[in-house]
């Protein structure tokens, strides 16, 4: 039987675009999914060798890259002992097997971390008063545009999303630049798409429209099959900020649960209608569900009746 999603954001989200930070224990900072073992297979694939879609780093980064590494080793020993096991030198993951040397001198630390850990990370370090962009390691996404942040703050990174800088770019940049160290918080994003997959096909967006739009020629035909063919896909974002070097750590999570498990949750049914209701035509196709939110309607209408 499917289980109910871990995360349920879209439950207090609004219309418009929020940073919505809450406090986080540090216990909650990273997560084993139940396709662990092939997930993460599926990731160091993808991140083998670092390509630059992927992966990019500046040479300033190390400390903060090592300091990272470290605390999420003494994380998983302490918090996830179930699966991992080791010291700060090195990990075993007894569901699949793997054993990852965190001290090879031939690869750096947020490579080592990447195939580790269902998070990808970006770090973030001070430049002018700025958090700067100065390594990223980003598996789910493959659009590219977080890893071209590098040397750039997240701004450039919100370009596409419609109006979030011109109405929240400042106060992102005072809320990065105020997390504290030992005081971690978390935040989600969320959406419907066609895409089952965790990790999204290269040119993630386009990828995501193309789906959308194919799916919504198969629910003209029959809405009632968008609980089978549609995903709700949620983003858990954490932001730690690193006590030795003061780097920031942002951490990306992403689930992926069919549609078709929150049929019986008047409570998930009843958000998501009114959030799909309510947001913008630019807000959908952002997210790829203008060409969808018809039929997902009408499936949310009859589960509610």
């Amino acid at each position: 039987m499917t289980q109910s999603p871990r995360h349920r954001p879209y439950l207090t989200a609004g219309a418009a675009f929020e940073i919505g930070l809450q406090p986080m224990q540090t216990a909650q900072w990273l997560d084993v999914g139940p396709d662990h073992g092939v997930f993460m297979a599926a990731k160091r694939a993808r991140l083998a060798g670092c390509p630059p879609l992927y992966y990019r780093s500046l040479d300033r980064s190390r400390g903060a890259q090592a300091e990272l590494l470290r605390l999420v080793a003494a994380n998983l020993t302490a918090h996830h002992a179930d699966v991992f096991t080791g010291d700060a030198r090195s990990l075993n993951d007894r569901i699949d097997g793997s054993h990852h040397d965190l001290a090879d001198p031939a690869r750096e630390p947020l490579d080592v971390l990447g195939g580790v850990v269902e998070e990808d990370f970006v770090l973030f370090d001070s430049e002018e008063r700025r958090d700067i962009v100065v390594a990223a390691s980003n598996a789910y996404t493959s659009s590219g545009r977080i890893v071209s942040c590098v040397g750039r703050d997240m701004r450039f990174a919100h370009d596409p999303v419609p109006n979030l800088n011109d109405d929240l770019g400042s106060r992102i940049d005072r809320v990065i630049g105020h997390v504290q160290a030992g005081k971690p918080v978390v935040r989600f994003n969320w959406f419907v798409t066609p895409i089952a997959s965790r990790l999204f096909p290269e040119g993630s967006h386009d990828a995501n429209v193309a789906a959308g739009s194919a799916a919504a020629r198969l629910l003209a035909a029959d809405h009632r099959k968008a609980g089978q063919t549609l995903w709700l896909r949620v983003e858990r974002q954490t932001f730690l900020r690193l006590p030795e070097t003061g780097a920031l750590a942002f951490g990306i999570h992403t689930y992926s649960d069919p549609l078709s498990v929150i049929s019986g949750e008047r409570d998930s049914l009843m958000a998501l209608h009114r959030l799909l209701g309510s947001y913008s035509e630019e807000r959908l196709a952002y997210g790829g569900m203008l060409a969808t939110r018809g039929a997902i309607l009408k499936w949310l209408e009859e589960r509610l009746a």
